[in-house]
């Protein structure tokens, strides 16, 4: 006999990055405003899609460079990932984030898809970012990695 319930199907196609800068209070988020479609002009952490055949670590890496010009020192992976229902997929979209921590603020370069860009402490960023998986994430990051030395077991080796 088939079964007749259905499911929501859960997907992983999107990456995200807290970019860090400096340590403990001192500690600066970088945040964008976004430039397209329906998110115009709210603010997020760096994110976006894999490219076909694209490992996550290399989608961050490609999207960290591609929408502020930043080339991370080190990876970190956080453990946190950003959740949310697509209605128009009608699926579960789930977001690995990631952290590039920086001892001072980088240059930032922005791309085509943003407005803006700020750099925040952790309670501000909270309070801006739109996305509540984002938002959600921030004082899990602040404990690990600004707060505290980066564990190492979390360091991307590529």
């Amino acid at each position: 006999m088939k079964s007749s319930s259905m499911q929501i199907p859960i997907r992983s196609r999107g990456v995200a990055a807290v970019i860090l800068a400096g340590r403990g209070d001192a500690a600066r988020v970088l945040v964008l405003q976004r430039n397209k479609n329906t998110s115009r002009g709210l603010w997020s952490l760096v994110m976006g899609r894999l490219e076909k055949g694209e490992s996550a670590v290399a989608a961050v890496r490609r999207e960290i460079e591609e929408e502020t010009g930043i080339r991370p020192e080190a990876l970190y992976t956080t453990g946190c990932v950003d959740s949310y229902f697509n209605s128009g997929a009608n699926s579960i979209e789930m977001m690995p984030i990631f952290c590039a921590p920086f001892a001072q603020e980088p240059k930032v370069t922005l791309d085509h898809e943003h407005l803006a860009y700020r750099w925040l402490g952790f309670a501000e960023a909270i309070e801006t970012l739109a996305y509540p998986g984002q938002r959600e994430a921030l004082p899990h990051i602040k404990r690990d990695f600004a707060d505290r030395d980066p564990p190492e077991f979390r360091l991307i080796h590529d």
